[in-house]
């Protein structure tokens, strides 16, 4: 076999495929809601869905530039294939055998290769595939492609396989740098895809057309849950302006089963749709057995510093661990992403929101604003991170016109223990100088808490977890929770036992909840 180093051939064969179709080309933004769910009370809390203040708020280093994935031909690159020849009066160029080309995390392995370095086209002959981080991140196969390293035009006959976050299935491919497109497209996640039958739930389009950043258009959309039907439209747009760490889900739509033991049966979906240049209309719906229709509707705009939403909401919290709902009428909120300052890892963030609330015969105007101190976690060992923050709240109710001032910090601990056990430990301690809401909806029941525990994992699809939740006030244990997690491939379920500890409150609880939407 021979080898060698060809500079002009790397663009062209390794770039082809670095953005297939709907890639995005920003690197992974972080999430304030990711930093958040650690140190929750119990290990099924963490399903629960993302606050909307902290679910579009990023965590923001001023003067960082995106990873750039543009073509370099200036990248080291290596070919290997049995033969190679090369004609420079004509430009042709091919690779025959066995070839290999392998540039940074990308590798385009095919039969032959053919192009032209005057014309900058390149094509596959008899096959190919495309592995990203040895497959981690891609895995595309299909009959043949060719791509043009000037304008980054791509078009390929098939393409198949995994594109994270989704797998897909679609005919005559292509990207020009700024539109994807893909005729009789699939599409499936990687919990519902089934390699021997058909996946838990997809959908399939006649036309798909991806605008990176912007949104998916998708002509006559066919939603399925293995092979029934659920409903066919004659288009679908979903938003991709809040790609959040490029897991958009276009099945969001489709009525999912849900169940927990408060609200009972349940059927969720939701959508968002593209206004102007930086906003979006969003809806989200929630339909219960016990709790009834729980809609989420409004605007939302992304600002260079934040975000910015107004609509109306009925949202759940829990208060002596049942579920309470507050209905929030033409609330209106601007919350900012959080910022380092300077080059140190202290990060900071505020909001603002006005609005009237509803729960039960309690309602009245509501007015808050915040602000907060943290910092990146810092990394004490491998696989364990520590979190110190700290802020202020204050909250206006016109129910009764009360205030409530609320300094408060708190900790965040978690860690791997081996391959099958985490542990964390969390405090918060909030200071309520005279007063607490009139709502259950945002009651602090323990101004000081300490939650400790553990989970482990039994089976590849078993784990059970242990945690403790103390009244530091009173220096008793308030509760402790006992859970068992069972993976149920696109869903998850929860069992968690309550003991109450000095009340006659122990309960079970039991959640089921999809992974990709």
């Amino acid at each position: 076999m021979r080898k060698s180093k060809v500079q002009w051939l790397a663009a062209a064969c390794l770039v082809c495929l670095a953005q297939p179709v709907w890639a995005a080309t920003d690197s992974t933004p972080l999430y304030q809601d990711t930093l958040d769910s650690e140190g929750q009370s119990y290990s099924g809390e963490l399903a629960k869905a993302s606050t909307p203040e902290n679910s579009n708020i990023r965590v923001v280093r001023r003067g960082e530039k995106a990873k750039s994935t543009e073509p370099s031909e200036q990248l080291p690159t290596r070919i290997d294939a049995n033969k190679m020849a090369y004609t420079g009066s004509t430009g042709d160029v091919y690779a025959e055998g066995d070839v290999v080309v392998t540039q940074g995390n990308q590798t385009l392995l095919s039969p032959r290769i053919e192009g032209n370095t005057k014309t900058t086209e390149y094509r596959t002959v008899g096959g190919y595939r495309y592995l990203e981080d040895n497959g981690k991140t891609k895995d595309i196969t299909g009959e043949n492609m060719t791509y043009r390293t000037k304008d980054r035009h791509f078009t390929a006959d098939q393409a198949m396989g995994w594109n994270d976050p989704y797998y897909v299935k679609g005919s005559n491919a292509t990207f020009d740098g700024q539109e994807g497109h893909m005729e009789k497209g699939m599409v499936t996640t990687k919990h519902a895809m089934a390699f021997k039958h058909a996946p838990d739930y997809r959908v399939e389009g006649e036309d798909i057309k991806v605008y990176p950043g912007d949104k998916v258009v998708i002509k006559n959309p066919t939603f399925y849950i293995k092979n029934f039907k659920v409903f066919s439209l004659p288009s679908y747009t979903k938003s991709l302006r809040h790609d959040k760490e490029g897991k958009f889900s276009i099945f969001s739509l489709v009525p999912k089963p849900t169940y927990n033991s408060d609200d009972g049966f349940g059927l969720h979906g939701n959508t968002d749709y593209p206004i102007g240049k930086n906003g979006e209309v969003y809806i989200d719906y929630r339909w219960y057995t016990k709790a009834g229709f729980k809609p989420q509707v409004g605007y939302r705009h992304y600002l260079p510093w934040g975000t910015a939403s107004i609509g109306y909401s009925k949202e759940s919290n829990e208060y002596n661990d049942e579920t309470v709902w507050v209905e929030k009428i033409g609330e209106a909120r601007v919350d900012t992403h959080s910022y380092h300052i300077g080059k140190s890892p202290i990060t900071v963030r505020g909001g603002a929101n006005a609005g009237y609330w509803k729960e039960g015969s309690v309602k009245g105007s509501h007015k808050e604003y915040y602000a907060e101190v943290s910092h990146d976690p810092i990394k004490l060992w491998s696989g364990a991170d520590l979190r110190f923050l700290g802020g202020y709240q204050r909250d206006y109710y016109g129910y009764d016109k009360s205030i409530r001032s609320m300094p408060y910090w708190g900790a965040r601990f978690n860690t791997k223990i081996g391959n099958r056990m985490q542990a964390w430990v969390s405090y918060n301690q909030r200071n309520i100088t005279y007063n607490n809401s009139p709502y259950r909806f945002d009651t602090t029941e323990l101004p000081k808490e300490l939650i400790y525990g553990a989970s482990y994992k039994l089976t590849r699809l078993d784990d059970v977890s242990v945690s403790v939740k103390n009244n530091i006030m009173s220096g008793e244990v308030d509760s402790i929770y006992y859970t068992w997690h069972h993976d149920l491939h696109s869903f998850d379920l929860y069992l968690t036992y309550k003991d109450a500890q000095k009340s006659n409150n122990n309960q079970w609880k039991i959640k089921f909840v999809g992974k990709d939407f």
